[in-house]
């Protein structure tokens, strides 16, 4: 299974979420916009796609001059059939594929938060079986609307919108399900992470909250990816027996 990664920032790597997939036989082709990485013209190679997130806005197209043909190629993706999966900044940049607006929310999310799966999150082929209220990293200051034909996963009283999906293989989700210890350590020693945590040092926070939720957040992940990569295989297995007829 070749999977294709939009890394849309350095600083957030596909963690949790890449290991499992590596760990269950794909092989991920990394691309960094910012770091010059063009878009693929096209989907032909790829089996799925998964859009990370980043400190930049999913709205501000002026100041990421390839989102025009990332969401070109992610249209191209979800006409074939092939599976999407958005994470944070990858969350709204679907939305926005869908037509949808991002905007500024009321307030940065930053930390692990309770969530809670709808009623159809928990019937949902990636997450049934998972905890009806996870704990899971948040770090945004952004959200957006649904797109019309979206299936509400998981909603926060902090913000509503933290997972959906639309049709059987586009994925998102708001809250960072890919998180590890070493990415959360990292980000603890970013400046935006002591704004969002209102000017303290967020390192004594992470921690505790690590100590308490970073290994079921991990079998989230784990979960996830499975179920995503099985979408991918039974795309695989359609499009090899249309090519074979």
């Amino acid at each position: 299974m070749n999977i294709l990664v939009v890394q849309n920032h350095a600083g957030s790597p596909p963690g949790q979420l890449g290991a499992s997939m590596v760990a269950q036989g794909a092989v991920l082709r990394i691309v960094q916009p910012l770091a010059g990485d063009p878009i693929p013209a096209d989907h032909a190679a790829y089996d799925g796609v998964l859009v990370l997130g980043g400190a930049q806005s999913a709205a501000d197209d002026a100041g990421n001059p390839y989102f025009a043909d990332l969401f070109r190629l992610l249209r191209g993706f979800h006409e074939a059939g092939k599976p999407l999966l958005g994470i944070c900044l990858g969350s709204q940049i679907i939305a926005r594929v869908f037509d949808k607006k991002v905007y500024r929310h009321s307030h940065v999310e930053f930390g692990f938060h309770r969530l809670a799966m709808t009623e159809a999150g928990r019937t949902d082929p990636l997450l049934a079986g998972l905890p009806a209220t996870p704990h899971v990293m948040e770090f945004h200051e952004d959200t957006f609307d649904l797109p019309d034909e979206a299936v509400l996963l998981m909603t926060g009283e902090g913000c509503r919108h933290q997972a959906y999906r639309v049709g059987e293989t586009a994925y998102a989700f708001q809250c960072h399900i890919e998180v590890t210890r070493p990415m959360l350590e990292r980000w603890a020693a970013e400046p935006a992470s002591f704004a969002a945590n209102g000017g303290a040092d967020p390192l004594p926070r992470l921690l505790a909250e690590m100590e308490a939720h970073l290994d079921a957040s991990l079998r989230f992940a784990d979960t996830v990816a499975a179920g995503w990569l099985r979408l991918v295989a039974r795309g695989r297995q359609r499009d090899g027996l249309r090519k074979s007829a």
